[in-house]
């Protein structure tokens, strides 16, 4: 005799499940706590929850850096520094996630074309 309701089975292995929520308190805790450890090249940082282009969950950071960080004899260095602390310390993806993206812009550019995000 055979069964009359056929089980189905699901793979699921390698499924990325976004948390859906995200305690942005918590998360707001975490930044303020891993702000402390990116030195004296950061003016400030803002950022984002919001979807990326995909619709993904995603955390846009916005790095406001004094001039001096800005040369170009330094700057991939301090951007990269900045964005492994950020992403090590707060763990988007694993803890939140969130997919990050950083972006930066030197003080006096801020100050010349002055965006409220980056506030």
């Amino acid at each position: 005799m055979t069964d009359p309701k056929p089980h189905h089975t699901r793979d699921n292995e390698g499924v990325y499940i976004p948390t859906a929520l995200v305690h942005q308190g918590e998360l707001a805790t975490h930044i303020e706590r891993a702000k402390t450890s990116l030195g004296a090249e950061v003016v400030h940082v803002a950022y984002r929850i919001g979807e990326d282009s995909t619709g993904a969950a995603s955390i846009f950071f916005r790095i406001t850096l004094f001039d001096w960080a800005t040369a170009e004899n330094v700057i991939a260095d301090v951007t990269g520094r900045v964005a492994t602390i950020l992403f090590d310390e707060i763990r988007p993806l694993e803890n939140w996630g969130l997919r990050p993206y950083f972006n930066f812009r030197s003080y006096s550019e801020q100050q010349t074309r002055p965006d409220p995000d980056w506030i």
